[in-house]
C-alpha cells in the first residue's frame, strides 16, 4: 500500500485580515514542505482569525470567509485541504473545518464541543448541536454536506474533530475510530500557557492509543488579536506515541510539519487491540464521504499518494522544534512573540518603557531585547527595518527620580539599559510633584504630612511620572508599557493613573513569585534567550521595594503586603481553586511551617479584602497576554462583579 504524506500548518493570523490570512495560507500550501502532501490541514478559524469576538456577528465576516474558499478551491486540486471558517447556517452560526478536494467543497464539518472557559468564550458566538448531523447546503457554489463525517479514499480514512472535541470526556474521535478511520485530524486555536504542551501530549498520545490511529493537531500561532497568545507544535501521535512535533512559538508567518505513514500499520494495530466493548453503549453510524482522485500521477502511482523515503524516516530529530523548553524559557519566547506580534501588528515603532531599576521593568527590558533577537534569528536582520523600525530606539527607557528613590536603583537602571543598548533618560520630578502637592493644599488650606496623609503621597509621585512617560511615548511613536504583574493586580498594588498606565502589561498574567525565580534563572546561565546581566545580580541583592515613602522608612513591598511565595499560594488557592478560607488556612500551616497560624490568618484576611476592593482596578488595567493556568484579566480570564457585598 502506498505511504500517505500529511502536512500540517500551523499559521499566524490576524482577526478580520481575509487577504493578509488568505496570503499567509497559499504560501504554505506553495512551500515545499507541503509538496506532495496527500493532505494539508490548517488551524481552527484561519481564514477569519480566532479572535473576531463580536466582529463574528456581522454578515461580511462570514461572506469573505466564504470567498476565501472560493479562491481555495482551485488552488490544490489534487490534494485535500482542511481550512477553518464561521458558515451561517440556517439560524446559525457554526465554527467549522471545510474539508476541499478536486476544486469541490466535499463538506463542511461544524465544531461540537465549544470552548467557553478561561480565556474562550464561544458559546456567545457559536452554535453547536448535540449529536452528530447529516444535511446539505448550498455553500461557495456548491452543494455541500454539512455534519460529521468518515471521508474515504483508496487507501486511507480520516475524520475531523475540532481544538475542544479532542479535550472533552466524549471525544467524536471515538466514534470515528470504531467506524473505520485511520487518521484523526484536530485543528485548534488552542492558547497557550506554560507546560500546556505537557497536556496536549498527554491528551494525543493517549487518544492514539486506545483509538489506534495516527492523531494530528495543528495550532494558530502568535499574539493573534492582543490578549492570547498561540504556540504553535503541531503534534502527530501514533498509536500512543508521539512521532513528530512541529515549531513552537515560531516568530514567522507559518510553519509547515510533515509525515508519512503506512495506513496498513495503524490496521494492524487495530486488528490487535480492537474488541467490542462491554457495555455495548449506542453506536451513531457516521455517514460516509468517498474522494475519488481525476487525476493520476506519472509512473504509475496515484497523484497524491507519496513513497515513502526511508532514509529521512531514520534520521533523528535535532531541529529546533524537537528542543524541549523549560518554563522560564517558555515564558521568554511566548512574551517576546507575544511584543513583536503586537509591535507590527498595531504599526508601532517601538516600546517605551518607564524603568525603576525594580524586578518588573528589568524583566520588561530584557523581554522586548529577547523579542528584538529572536525575530533577527528566525525572520532575518531585515525584520525591523522592513518594519520601518530603528532597532537602536526599539526599547527607549526613562527613570524618572525623586528624593524618595536610592541612588542604587538608577544605577541598575542605567546600567541595565547600557548593557541591552538602549537610550537611557533620567529625570528629576520632585518640582513637579511638589508643584501639585502645593496646589492641592491651597485647595485645602493645610499642609500634607507623610503621618496623615501617607497614602496620597505615595500615589502623587506614581500620577505625576504618568504623563511625562506618555509624553515621551508619543514622541517616540512608541507604545507604553505598563510593568505590573499579576501579583500586583490581585491586590491592587498599583496606581490608577500613574505605574498602572500603558498601552500593554506584559507581565499581568504571571505572578511575582514566577518573575523573581526567572531573573535568578537567568543569572544561573539557564535561559537559551537571555544571557546573565551585572544589573540583574544587583537588582536580586536588593529587596522589592516602590520607593514611594522617605528613605527612612525603608519600604518593602513585601512589608506593605506579605510574602510573595505566600500571596501567591493565597491568590491561587481562593481565586482558582476556588477552596474555603479554613481549607486554605489549613494548606498553608502545611505549607509555610515557620509562620504562625494567626498570622497566615492575618493574610489571608488581608488578601481577600484587598481582593475584592481592587476589581475596579483590574478593570481599568492596560490589556495583559494569558500565560499562565489562569489569569485576572476581566476582559478574558477572571470576570467579577465590582460591587458586590464582599465589597
Amino acid at each position: 500500500m502506498p505511504k500517505i504524506k500529511i502536512a500540517a500548518v500551523t499559521l499566524n493570523t490576524t482577526p478580520l485580515d481575509f487577504l493578509g490570512n488568505y496570503e499567509s495560507i497559499t504560501k504554505a500550501i506553495e512551500n515545499p514542505e507541503s509538496k506532495e502532501a496527500d493532505c494539508i490541514l490548517f488551524p481552527e478559524l484561519c481564514i477569519s482569525g480566532y479572535g473576531c469576538e463580536d466582529a463574528f456577528y456581522k454578515p461580511y465576516v462570514w461572506t469573505r470567509s466564504e470567498e476565501i474558499i472560493k479562491e481555495l478551491k482551485s488552488i490544490s486540486k489534487n490534494q485535500i485541504l482542511i481550512v477553518g471558517l464561521p458558515v451561517f447556517v440556517g439560524s446559525f452560526l457554526y465554527n467549522c473545518m471545510a474539508v476541499l478536494y478536486e476544486g469541490k467543497v466535499v463538506a463542511l464539518v461544524p465544531k461540537l464541543n465549544l470552548a467557553n472557559t478561561g480565556v474562550h468564550y464561544e458559546r456567545r458566538w457559536f452554535h453547536s448541536e448535540s449529536e452528530f448531523i447529516n444535511r446539505t447546503i448550498s455553500f461557495a457554489g456548491d452543494e455541500v454536506p454539512f455534519g460529521h463525517f468518515i471521508f474515504q479514499t483508496k487507501h486511507w480514512n480520516f475524520g475531523v474533530e475540532i481544538c475542544e472535541d479532542s479535550w472533552s470526556v466524549q471525544k467524536p474521535a471515538s466514534f470515528y475510530s470504531l467506524q473505520g478511520t485511520d487518521v484523526l485530524f484536530s485543528p485548534g486555536a488552542s492558547h497557550f500557557a506554560m507546560e500546556k504542551q505537557k497536556i496536549r501530549r498527554q491528551i494525543f498520545t493517549e487518544s492514539s492509543r486506545n483509538q489506534c490511529n495516527l492523531q494530528v493537531f495543528t495550532n494558530l500561532v502568535g499574539n493573534e488579536s492582543g490578549r492570547i497568545i498561540f504556540e504553535g507544535g503541531a503534534i502527530f501521535a501514533s498509536t500512543g506515541n508521539i512521532v513528530k512535533e512541529g515549531p513552537r512559538l515560531s516568530f514567522t508567518p507559518f510553519q509547515v510539519t510533515s509525515y508519512i505513514f503506512d495506513p496498513d500499520t495503524i490496521r494492524a494495530a487495530k486488528a490487535r487491540s480492537f474488541r467490542d466493548s462491554k457495555p455495548n453503549s449506542h453506536r451513531t453510524e457516521i455517514p460516509k464521504i468517498q474522494l475519488e482522485p481525476l487525476v493520476e500521477k506519472k509512473e504509475g502511482n496515484l497523484f497524491g499518494f507519496s513513497v515513502l523515503d526511508k532514509r529521512k524516516e531514520n534520521e533523528t530529530d535535532t531541529s529546533p522544534s524537537s528542543v524541549r523548553f523549560s518554563v522560564y524559557e517558555e515564558f521568554t519566547k511566548a512574551v517576546s512573540l507575544g511584543l513583536y506580534d503586537y509591535l507590527r501588528k498595531s504599526k508601532t515603532k517601538g516600546y517605551t518603557l518607564s524603568l525603576s531599576g525594580g524586578a518588573d521593568s528589568a524583566t520588561c527590558a530584557l523581554l522586548v531585547n529577547s523579542m528584538k533577537e529572536i525575530a533577527k534569528e528566525e525572520n532575518g536582520n531585515s525584520t525591523f527595518p522592513s518594519l520601518q523600525i530603528n532597532e537602536k530606539d526599539l526599547l527607549v527607557t526613562l527613570y524618572q527620580k525623586t528624593e524618595n528613590n536610592s541612588s542604587l536603583t538608577e544605577e541598575i537602571a542605567k546600567t541595565l539599559s547600557e548593557e541591552l543598548g538602549y537610550p537611557f533618560h533620567s529625570i528629576p520630578i520632585d518640582q513637579a510633584v511638589d508643584s501639585s502637592v502645593k496646589l492641592i493644599e491651597s485647595v485645602l488650606g493645610k499642609t500634607l504630612n507623610w503621618k496623615e496623609h501617607d497614602l496620597p503621597l505615595q500615589n502623587i509621585q506614581a500620577r505625576v511620572r504618568s504623563p511625562l512617560v506618555w509624553l515621551l511615548a508619543n514622541l517616540n511613536g512608541h507604545l507604553l508599557l505598563s510593568t505590573g504583574n499579576r501579583s500586583e493586580a490581585a491586590v491592587g498594588y498599583t496606581t490608577m493613573d500613574g505605574d498602572s498606565s500603558g498601552s500593554l502589561a506584559p507581565l499581568a498574567g504571571v505572578s511575582k513569585e514566577f518573575l523573581l525565580d526567572w531573573l535568578d534563572d537567568i543569572q544561573k546561565g539557564n535561559n537559551c534567550f537571555i544571557t546573565p546581566k551585572e544589573s540583574i545580580r544587583i537588582l536580586r541583592n536588593t529587596k522589592p521595594t516602590a520607593e514611594l515613602k522617605p528613605l527612612s522608612e525603608h519600604q518593602e513591598d513585601e512589608k506593605d503586603l506579605m510574602p510573595y511565595p505566600i500571596l501567591q499560594s493565597i491568590e491561587r488557592k481562593l481565586v482558582y481553586l476556588a477552596v474555603r478560607d479554613d481549607e486554605c488556612l489549613e494548606s498553608l500551616i502545611r505549607e509555610f511551617p515557620w509562620e504562625k497560624p494567626d498570622v497566615l490568618s492575618g493574610h489571608i484576611k488581608k488578601f481577600k479584602k484587598l481582593f475584592m476592593i481592587s476589581q475596579w482596578k483590574r478593570e481599568r488595567l492596560p490589556p495583559s497576554f494569558h500565560l499562565d493556568e489562569y489569569g485576572l484579566d476581566p476582559k478574558s480570564s477572571y470576570r467579577y462583579p465590582i460591587l458586590s457585598n464582599e465589597t
